[in-house]
């Protein structure tokens, strides 16, 4: 068992995730799976200790101090930070209809992919009749080549979940996975 996360208190309530300035990588990932991340590398710790939502972070000092929802993650991996909030959130890491943009955390809106022409490759427009365009920054997204590593990320996210817990250990809970023998 590894622990990769501590939350407090045990159930968070649903709402806005305000990810810390150095887990900017969280916050895309996050965005994609439809979860409402509020993300700014200039976040400052006492910005961060009341704010009213969910605060992820690795900083020890700032999930001291803060009284409200908030998770720490203890790991330096990636799939497990994605993981530990999957967990949290009570989530499903999966692309669909819900996911927000990644940069800006816009709505995505189906478009007619001859909009896009001139602004995105033209094979992409031959090859897509509809396209997914953010409604904040204008960026346009399709299932591409790159979908596949999305997809095969995701994949270990639920393998991760499905075989991990969340357990009282306090006023708070560890998050923890089951890792498979080598």
């Amino acid at each position: 068992m590894r622990v990769i996360g501590l939350v407090k208190p045990c159930r968070v309530s649903a709402g806005v995730v305000y990810v810390d300035s150095m887990l900017g990588w969280l916050s895309r990932w996050l965005r994609m799976i439809g979860v409402k991340a509020v993300y700014s590398g200039s976040f400052s710790d006492e910005e961060l200790a009341t704010v009213d939502g969910l605060v992820v972070t690795r900083d020890r000092g700032l999930y001291s101090r803060r009284t409200g929802d908030t998770l720490l993650l203890l790991t330096d991996n990636h799939l497990h930070w994605l993981t530990a909030m999957v967990m949290v959130l009570n989530v499903k890491p999966t692309i669909g209809d819900n996911s927000l943009c990644p940069i800006c955390g816009g709505r995505l809106i189906k478009v007619n992919s001859m909009e896009a022409v001139g602004k995105v490759p033209m094979n992409v427009v031959r090859r897509n009749p509809t396209l997914l365009k953010c409604e904040s920054c204008g960026r346009y997204y399709w299932v591409g080549s790159h979908h596949r590593g999305i997809e095969r990320t995701l994949n270990i996210v639920k393998e991760l979940a499905s075989n991990g817990g969340i357990e009282q250990s306090g006023p708070e809970c560890l998050i923890y996975i089951k890792m498979k023998p080598k």
